[in-house]
Order: C-alpha cells, then structure tokens, then sequence
C-alpha cells in the first residue's frame, strides 16, 4: 500500500510541479548533490549488510538458512542505489538536450520530478536499516559473550519444544 501512495504521489509531483523544475538549475543541482551523498551512504549501508548475519551464524547450516535473507536486503537496497543513479542520469539527460528540443525536455524534467520524489520517500527506510544492522550486529555479539550456563539452558528449552510437537 505504502508503494502505490509513494508512486501515485510522486507522479503528481512530477506532472504538478514541472513547470518548477523547468528553470531552476537550482533546485536540480540541490536534488543531483543530496542524491550523490545519499549513493555514498547508501554503498556503506550495502557493505554492512551481511556482516550480522556472518558474525551470528554458527554453522554452515544457520548461514545457508539466512542467505534469502541477506539476498532480499541487499536486493532492496541495491535497487535503491540503481534508482539514485537513474535520477542523477535523468538530470544529466536534461543539461544535455538542447533547448529547442522542448517537448523531450518536458517529459525528461516530469520524469526527473517524480523519480526524485519517489527515491526520496524511499530513503525514509534507510535510517531503519541501519538501526536494523546494528541491531543484528549487536544480537550476534551478545549472543558469541553469553554464558554457556544460559546457552546451553536455551539449548535444552529449545528440544524440549521441539519434542512437544
């Protein structure tokens, strides 16, 4: 749901408010370096993705059962990272298409518009995926310094349940 708002939403945006966009070099160049700092971010966000998931696994069996996982993240973020370059390709697109080419620079300026809203309601989510990858990584690190007392008792719970079913 949150997607069709976000996509609906940012064709508004892009077909609105074109005519602003149109002739302010300003307000493209603004987008083009918060989108470049963003791609920065973004690729260390990526680098940091599957470091939990190896610090937690303790066998090989554990890692292969979270591979979807760390698939899924960093397909989401990496199509992410393509749709920043995407957006920095449109606003390159637009300073090079002559001026008499009117029509095409509409649509270019439009598109730019709307990608550039919607990669920004996108990048609300990356706060929350660094917290969450920190969070993994604080996880694996309480989980490898927790007393074999308390492991092993988890251990045994865990059987217990599993013979239960």
């Amino acid at each position: 749901m949150q997607l069709v708002v976000a996509i609906g939403l940012s064709c508004f945006i892009g077909y609105r408010f074109q005519p602003m966009v149109a002739n302010n070099p300003n307000a493209v160049n603004t987008v083009v370096t918060i989108f470049s700092i963003l791609a920065g971010f973004l690729i260390a966000v990526i680098t940091f993705i599957a470091e939990p998931t190896l610090q937690q696994a303790r066998t090989w069996d554990e890692l292969q059962r979270m591979k979807e996982t760390v698939r899924r993240k960093l397909i989401r973020q990496k199509l992410l990272f393509f749709l920043y370059l995407l957006t920095l390709g449109i606003a390159l697109a637009m300073f090079l298409t002559p001026p008499a080419m009117l029509e095409l620079l509409k649509w270019l300026q439009t598109a730019f518009l709307g990608l550039a809203t919607f990669v920004f309601l996108a990048s609300f989510s990356l706060p929350g995926s660094l917290m969450k990858i920190q969070m993994e990584r604080y996880e694996a690190a309480l989980e490898g310094s927790r007393p074999k007392v308390i492991t092993d008792a988890k251990k045994t719970a865990e059987q217990a349940k599993k013979r239960k079913r």
